[in-house]
């Protein structure tokens, strides 16, 4: 293969790689990462390539890597946003959906997972795993509530 050859079809291939998306690491590691390119970008532009790509590819991105891209937020808001997604998009266990609750940062969006947790996994828990939960609230009537939901859900 000649230079040029080579030069042309590298061209080729960032014609059709998505915008903002780096090629030059394995697809699993460089999903959803921005490339050098667009760090000239403001961060919130970059989260929302991000997020853009996330939204995108979530048939393809398994609760680990959506996980992994809110990490790579810039914003903590956006971070929390992209750990919402993967929780309403992506979770399909109870397991999946704990993991997520442990990883939220503000306690109003904390809550609301774990009440989406409790709502859709409330079956699949046990009566102590489920109050385990609603201990994990943020706000005492939040955490009262939950446990009586737990309550009549287990009676």
């Amino acid at each position: 293969m000649t230079t040029r050859t080579l030069i042309a079809f590298s061209s080729l291939i960032l014609l059709l790689m998505p915008p903002g998306l780096s090629w030059a690491q394995p697809q699993r590691q460089a999903l959803c990462q921005t490339s050098a390119k667009n760090n000239q970008l403001a961060r919130d532009q970059r989260d929302t390539l991000r997020s853009d790509c996330l939204k995108k590819n979530k048939t393809k991105i398994s609760i680990p890597t959506c996980l992994r891209i809110a990490d790579l937020m810039e914003y903590s808001t956006a971070a929390e946003e992209t750990r919402l997604f993967c929780l309403h998009n992506l979770v399909r266990t109870e397991r999946e959906c704990l993991a997520i609750t442990k990883r939220m940062e503000y306690p109003d969006s904390g809550d609301e997972a774990r009440w989406d947790c409790l709502r859709q996994f409330s079956k699949n828990l046990s009566k102590k795993q489920c109050l385990k939960v609603a201990k994990g609230m943020n706000y005492p009537a939040n955490a009262d509530r939950a446990a009586d939901f737990c309550k009549q859900q287990h009676d």
